[in-house]
């Protein structure tokens, strides 16, 4: 049975198009696992922070190094399944964000704990708009919402705020590992 050019040029960029979404749902998996972990450890941190207030800065300096740790983690297996060498630009990206942020909350005159865990999320969730900007409203919103929860959780919710930051903070991060997985799949 012999193939014309024609079907045989629509073979080729059947196959072409399959292999591009394979390669965006794994790369979407893997983000969705970077973001899921972070959503958890960051749940976890406000959690814990809220049951034991006198280890905030040990809690939160465990939740970054773990979080740090597992993003390479998860580069590298990346990396080891595509054969490809690992990628750690996001790595990077987060550690200079965390170095900015500590900066900035070192130069505060004095900040309170409510204050510093007030400043985190608002600003990894204006990370999360600039990253919306390029890949979709859904990171716009979720950064914007996350924003006003934390000032309304600051504002009115007084003892509650560590537990509301848990399910706002590690949820918005969690629903957007959830929201990458999706995406994935539907490639």
């Amino acid at each position: 049975m012999a193939t014309d050019p024609e079907s045989a040029a629509a073979s080729l960029s059947d196959v072409a198009r399959v292999e591009q979404r394979t390669r965006e749902a794994v790369r979407y998996s893997y983000a969705a696992s970077y973001q899921l972990l972070w959503g958890v450890l960051v749940a976890a941190g406000y959690l814990a922070e809220y049951f034991s207030p006198r280890n905030g800065w040990t809690i939160w300096i465990a939740v970054l190094v773990l979080s740090v740790g597992g993003g390479i983690v998860i580069r590298a297996r990346r990396a080891r399944d595509s054969g490809r060498p690992a990628d750690y630009r996001v790595v990077w990206a987060q550690l200079a964000l965390i170095a900015f942020g500590i900066l900035w909350t070192e130069l505060f005159s004095d900040p309170t704990t409510r204050q510093i865990n007030a400043l985190w999320p608002s600003f990894f969730m204006f990370a999360m708009v600039l990253f919306g900007i390029f890949v979709g409203r859904f990171y716009v919103i979720l950064g914007i919402s996350v924003t006003a929860l934390t000032a309304i959780g600051y504002l009115w919710l007084g003892n509650l705020y560590l537990p509301w930051m848990a399910v706002v903070a590690g949820g918005a991060l969690i629903a957007s590992g959830l929201y990458l997985r999706r995406i994935g799949l539907n490639q």
